[in-house]
């Protein structure tokens, strides 16, 4: 499972309107910066490059290896115990 990018909704570009709103006559203006064209959420933890799979209770997107570590830490557990 991979987590949508939240600055493009997933659609890996940056989409501009003439009037905003729900105004149907959008078009492509750029590469989505946040997740450089993929669509998917970036891991941030630690300048983390890895794509997201879930978020912790303070609201980061975590990538699998950081999400692990971050249980660890949070509950006192030992690797051995996860």
């Amino acid at each position: 499972m991979r987590l949508t990018c939240s600055t493009c909704n997933g659609e890996g570009a940056i989409f501009k309107s003439r009037y905003g709103g729900n105004d149907p006559d959008v078009w492509r203006d750029r590469e989505c910066e946040a997740c450089n064209g993929s669509g998917n959420q970036v891991c941030e933890a630690r300048s983390c490059s890895e794509i997201a799979v879930a978020f912790n209770d303070d609201g980061e997107a975590l990538c699998e290896d950081c999400l692990l570590e971050w249980t660890v830490s949070e509950f006192d557990l030992e690797e051995d115990d996860v």
